[in-house]
């Protein structure tokens, strides 16, 4: 078996275990390769797990609101050492500035 058809399985397998578990396929036309995710699945989340800090943000960031959060998502993970033994912690919060 090539290297790339053992690639090829893995991957599928992986996929399947996944799918098993409660993941969800995406689409390749979903994903956003320059901020390296899904924009409706991370917007959908902060909106349905954080309501009344959506509302904060919506506030501060009148005019393109998604665009913007999507923004700050995309460069707090790019500050995240990938070789940190605790990666990124999910209730560090999203840095916004104080606009006043």
């Amino acid at each position: 078996m090539t290297d790339q058809a053992n690639e090829l399985t893995f991957q599928s397998n992986m996929i399947e275990d996944l799918l098993a578990n409660g993941w969800l396929l995406g689409t390749p036309e979903g994903y956003n390769r320059e901020l390296a995710l899904y924009e409706e699945d991370v917007l959908g989340f902060v909106q349905d797990t954080q309501p009344k800090e959506w509302a904060k943000f919506t506030r501060l960031y009148p005019s393109n609101t998604d665009a913007k959060f999507l923004e700050r998502v995309a460069t707090q993970l790019n500050k995240v050492d990938p070789n940190a033994a605790d990666g990124l912690h999910t209730d560090s919060g999203l840095r916004v500035p104080n606009r006043a």
